[in-house]
């Protein structure tokens, strides 16, 4: 029974079916209109019109309000307008899925369904939520949890019915973002999920896919889902983390048993895998490169037999075999075949080569012509031998000219590493701090031992041992490189250097940091990184030299020709070997501390450090301590030990002469040019430099007086033939020289 008790100015109080409430009285509104109204709404309420007649309650909601509708329904009759909300939620949720809607936030909000329920109104938020729950009995919780219902059901539907299909999930992802579409899925059965994931997963074996977190979730949730933690429900991460341990278990057994099946002829893309420490290195040979079909066809064949007769993994000849084929059959179009090439073609080849690469490569240019040519002859002598593929219909070339090609004294063509130059190195170590802990340890580490790049990557858990000198650490480490010679000449695998405590108290931080992740990775090495949401893996070396560049970079560090640097690990190796020489080190001490099995090899280190010093004592070095202009013909006959001693007397002023030094070695007897009229002016011994160049100057314009004064008395006694008087040309002679000598300083040219 609806009966209004009693009006108080602006408020009228109501009995509705034995319940007491106080409404807000509304002008346009008479309380009889408000009664019947409200006599409507508990009829839709209790008989549940509004499901076939929607259009009842939105006129009940003009007449009465939001808050109104909801305190009658929650303080009368709870139970039929929970149902009703509930009905609403779910009809919102349709509508909102067939409208194209997205959500732009992980929470879910039930006022939305209000408003959609009163005015039929699809609608993100209501501008004024909150009032519509004002003065409610009870928590507004209920219908959040009334409408998350509703909207989860409506959605695990559509999921299960994608996962069902084995569908991806990125047109769901996209609508009800990661967060909510992960947690719907783990609300499937778990077999179903299971299941599901493992269908992905298998689609990267099947393609010969890598898998890893990040390409399993944007293969099921679309390429462009952000890989996060809380992003993702907590349950989907652990299944997911799973799934790709146990595809990718499956994939280090497949992919490289498999790998001979990628080894077709009629493919122009291999894809090969390999095992590099506990990851999948993947590797793909690309012939589409070479321009001639028939070519490319012998080069497949090479290539096959290079994999299972030479080596396995990381070949790079293609990138060489590519290259020289198209040279071939550019400079002769008739070639079809490696048979056909003949002298003629190699040594076009090798002409084109060197106009290619240039004069001025500082010896890259010949040792790139010598690896094209070795590794065309051994594709030669293939192709020649017993061993080439029966099925192979190309013709069998009958001479190998490639090999008629000797490269005398390679080794000096070698391009060597450069030592990093001392201003750069120190600009490099006053920002380490800006780097990563991890990568600035590795530049400490590579720094004071010489190590190469293999053995830091793989040092493992166990690499500090105990020195028997305070302050310092034994580090120990697989010399990977000369490992086979150490075990043929009977050395243990493991080399040992000595390191500083701090130096080690870092490392040990690693060691402790990376305890957890070497366990899921089941891996020894300590120099191991995991992501939020994926697997632990090795840290990547080009990362820490592309960081080391970044850093030179942002800082412009030069060397002293003022070109940029570029960094590789190896400079860090040279820096060392440098610096041991410089200071005393000798060949057996070098050879021990960077692990070398013979003393040749650092012989050679101590030859090649030797003569870059040498170089370091040129021109360049004379001008900037003394301010002098040397040539680089007077400092060529200097030996380095000469050219020290030639230092140590230009700091004690013992080869001081007028207006300069004398470069004149002892060896060669007394000056012959001391009691001559011009002394040391044309003397090819004489150094000088800007500092003279005002006594230079003076003299010269004084010699110029001389040489005028003569013409004028040449002048005035009427004499023209004056150019052959000998005092003529001893006083011209003396003024060219002077000149010389002025031009060659302001010119900063030598002298």
């Amino acid at each position: 029974m609806i009966k209004l008790l009693e009006i108080k100015t602006c408020t009228a109080f109501w009995d509705i079916d034995g319940t007491v409430l106080r409404f807000q009285r509304r002008k346009r509104v008479d309380d009889e209109l408000t009664g019947r109204t409200i006599e409507r709404y508990r009829e839709l309420l209790l008989n549940e019109t509004y499901k076939s007649c929607p259009q009842m309650l939105r006129d009940i909601a003009c007449i009465l309000t939001d808050n109104i509708l909801v305190r009658i329904g929650i303080e009368v009759y709870q139970k039929q307008f929970l149902k009703m909300f509930e009905h609403y939620s779910k009809l919102y949720v349709e509508q909102w899925e067939q409208a194209g809607k997205c959500f732009i936030s992980n929470k879910t909000a039930m006022f939305p369904v209000f408003e959609f329920m009163f005015r039929n109104r699809l609608v993100e938020q209501p501008d004024s939520p909150i009032t519509i729950l004002r003065d409610i009995p009870c928590d507004s919780k209920i219908f959040l949890n009334i409408f998350e219902e509703c909207f989860s059901s409506f959605w695990v539907n559509k999921i299960r019915e994608k996962v069902l299909g084995q569908e991806t999930l990125a047109p769901i992802r996209k609508r009800i973002g990661p967060l909510r579409i992960t947690q719907y899925l783990c609300l499937l059965p778990e077999p179903v999920v299971t299941d599901y994931l493992n269908s992905i997963a298998g689609r990267f074996t099947r393609q010969r896919r890598l898998i890893t977190t990040q390409s399993f979730c944007h293969e099921l949730l679309g390429s462009d889902t952000s890989i996060s933690s809380p992003r993702f429900h907590p349950r989907f991460v652990t299944l997911v983390a799973a799934e790709v341990r146990r595809e990718f278990e499956i994939q280090c057994q497949k992919f490289i048993a498999e790998n001979h099946l990628q080894l077709d002829m009629s493919s122009d893309k291999w894809t090969l895998f390999h095992r590099h420490g506990p990851s999948l290195h993947r590797e793909t040979i690309d012939f589409t490169g070479i321009r001639s079909p028939s070519l490319r066809l012998e080069i497949k064949y090479f290539m096959k037999h290079r994999y299972y007769s030479i080596t396995a993994d990381k070949d790079r000849a293609i990138t060489t075999l590519a290259y020289a084929a198209n040279l071939l059959t550019d400079n002769n179009p008739s070639i079809r075949f490696f048979a056909d090439v003949d002298d003629v073609d190699v040594r076009s080849l090798y002409m084109s080569m060197e106009r290619r690469y240039g004069q001025t490569a500082g010896g890259k240019s010949v040792s790139n012509i010598m690896r094209v040519f070795s590794i065309l002859s051994v594709l030669m002598e293939y192709l020649m031998s017993n061993h080439r593929d029966e099925a192979m219909r190309s013709p069998v070339p009958h001479d190998n000219p490639f090999s008629r090609y000797r490269f005398h004294n390679a080794k000096d063509y070698k391009v060597r590493t450069a030592a990093i130059p001392e201003a750069v190195a120190e600009q490099i170590d006053a920002h380490l701090d800006e780097l990563d802990p991890v990568q600035a340890l590795l530049y400490r580490i590579f720094s004071a031992t010489g190590m190469r790049m293999k053995e830091v990557l793989f040092l493992e858990a166990d690499c500090l041992e105990p020195s028997q000198y305070e302050g310092v650490v034994q580090l120990k480490y697989k010399q990977y490189k000369t490992l086979t010679a150490r075990r043929k000449a009977g050395v243990p695998d493991y080399h040992r250097v000595l390191i500083l405590k701090a130096l080690a108290d870092e490392i040990s931080g690693q060691i402790h940091k990376t305890k957890e992740w070497r366990k899921e990775l089941g891996v020894p090495y300590l120099f191991v990184n995991k992501r939020p949401n994926f697997r632990a893996s090795m840290i990547s070396m080009s990362n820490y030299l592309l960081v080391i560049n970044r850093l030179i970079e942002k800082y412009d560090l030069r060397d002293e020709n003022g070109r940029l640097w570029h960094f590789t690990s190896k400079q860090q190796r040279k820096t060392l070997t440098v610096t041991l020489i410089e200071n005393g080190a000798s060949v057996d001490e070098l050879a021990y501390w960077l692990g070398h099995l013979s003393r040749n090899t650092a012989s050679n280190y101590y030859a090649e450090v030797r003569k870059m010093k040498l170089a370091e004592l040129n021109t360049s070095f004379f001008r900037e301590k003394f301010d002098l202009l040397l040539s680089d013909e007077q400092l060529a006959e200097y030996t380095e030990e000469e050219r020290r001693l030639l230092y140590m007397d230009f700091r004690l002023e013992q080869r001081r002469v007028e207006f300069g030094f004398c470069l004149k070695k002892l060896a060669d007897g007394g000056c012959t040019s001391r009691s001559s009229l011009i002394n040391c002016v044309n003397c090819k011994n004489l150094c000088t430099g800007p500092k003279y160049l005002p006594y230079w100057q003076s003299l010269m314009n004084g010699q110029r007086e001389v040489v005028n004064s003569l013409l004028a008395a040449y002048a005035e006694a009427g004499i023209t033939d004056y150019e052959e008087f000998r005092e003529y040309r001893q006083a011209t002679f003396l003024l060219n020289c002077y000149e010389n000598i002025v031009n060659a300083i302001e010119g900063g040219a030598s002298v």
